[in-house]
């Protein structure tokens, strides 16, 4: 018995199939089958894969890869030494299987390789450091990376070893190298630069003064000539003694370390002084000071250096009121623990900084606010530049993130230091 279903056809265009829209065809009873018969089971599979490669092409890929490899077992011995790396160490297969990675190692480099390696085997992760060797019997030394990378089994439980991936970054470290030759280059021509503009401006003005007091008769003006002069030379004083301080110069270190504090107790005796005059300008100033470890600071710089960042906010925070009326006047450090680290955060709500300011922020005699940098006030852009060096000179790091009309913060990561 046959049964019957309806097909529905849907005409591409009434042109070419007419009013035609539908139709009765017959069901069968039973499922239909070609002509040629069933397709077998492996006819209506996809086929597999031709690529099937055996455990000796991989070790064979291994052994003739154009950057050395290393496999170790999980106590850190040499189980294979490929041509590569033969050829980058100087060193063949026979004298190094079976003994510590370390003899490939330099003794400078040994402790973070030790430290990469258990990470390593400790977090099942990849790890990577660098490293500068000499080949045995060459003259050059040959800049390493070196990535570590776990082996593992799915049939067998348990780290199998690690595979050390090295490559020749000889190249890199050069181009690196000319680059920071270059920027420094930039760097000492913006400070020749910002030396003459500002001892050029004080020169003329004590020229003129001292010329003024030589010709006149009248006493008060001569006082008063001499006085200006000499105020040019306390500015003279100002600016030099600011650049050997970015030097490391002056002594400043030892005078440093003869006058230690807690930091946090420095932050709270700066608070003090400081809010009352901040109340005046109408600016908040609110502390948040989480770290409870001691960690001496040099007093008198480290001082110095919170006052410029205070100058800075001030600053910021008055050109942000000025554009924008009922904005937020507030300044907010923090203190936080970070491991045997120490993070202060200064933060203000003022007008922010621009991206494209910001890597240079730290340079000497940088300004936007001075007449070197198109403002209308006297600052020879020193200010950050000593915050950066009290910072370096504690051991520490600094870096500032800033969003226009937002506000900035400036990161301090300094060592804890009893």
């Amino acid at each position: 018995m046959t049964d019957f279903c309806s097909v529905r056809f849907i005409p591409n265009s009434p042109a070419q199939d007419g009013p035609f829209i539908g139709a009765s065809l017959p069901r069968p009873s039973q499922p239909l089958v070609p002509a040629h018969g069933p397709l077998p089971p492996a006819a209506a599979a996809s086929p597999p894969s031709p690529l099937s490669p055996s455990p000796d092409f991989f070790q064979s890929a291994v052994l003739n890869a154009g950057i050395p490899v290393v496999s170790l077992d999980p106590s850190g011995r040499i189980l294979s030494f490929n041509q590569a790396a033969t050829r980058i160490f100087g060193r063949n297969e026979g004298e190094v299987l079976g003994r510590p990675l370390e003899i490939l190692i330099p003794t400078e480099f040994r402790q973070i390789a030790g430290q990469a390696f258990q990470r390593t085997i400790q977090q099942r992760a990849v790890n990577t450091y660098e490293m500068t060797i000499l080949p045995e019997g060459g003259r050059n030394p040959v800049h390493v990376g070196v990535t570590l990378s776990c082996v593992t089994d799915p049939r067998a439980p348990g780290l199998q070893g690690v595979i050390a991936w090295m490559r020749d970054i000889s190249n890199r470290k050069e181009l690196e190298g000319h680059l920071t030759r270059t920027r420094h280059m930039a760097s000492v021509g913006t400070l020749a630069a910002g030396v003459a503009h500002h001892f050029n401006n004080i020169a003329c003005g004590m020229g003129t003064m001292v010329e003024f007091a030589l010709a006149t008769e009248d006493r008060g003006a001569m006082l008063k000539g001499l006085r200006m002069a000499a105020e040019a030379c306390s500015r003279i004083s100002y600016i030099t003694g600011g650049l050997l301080a970015c030097s490391g110069g002056s002594g400043a270190e030892c005078a440093a370390n003869a006058d230690l504090c807690d930091l946090t107790e420095e932050l709270l005796r700066f608070a003090d002084a400081v809010e009352p005059t901040l109340n005046q300008k109408n600016i908040a100033l609110e502390l948040d000071l989480q770290a409870r470890r001691i960690s001496a600071v040099p007093r008198v710089r480290f001082s110095q250096a919170m006052q410029h960042l205070l100058h800075n906010a001030e600053d910021a925070i008055n050109e942000r009121t000025a554009a924008a009326p009922g904005a937020r006047r507030r300044i907010t450090i923090r203190t936080a623990s970070q491991g045997d680290q120490i993070m202060v955060q200064f933060t203000d709500s003022g007008a922010g900084i621009d991206a494209d300011d910001l890597p240079q922020i730290f340079d000497p005699f940088f300004t936007k606010k001075g007449v070197q940098g198109g403002g209308n006030c006297n600052n020879p852009g020193l200010g950050l530049t000593l915050v950066h060096s009290v910072v370096m000179d504690m051991g520490g790091h600094i870096w500032a993130d800033s969003n226009p009309e937002q506000g900035t913060t400036f990161h301090l990561l300094l060592p804890i230091t009893i």
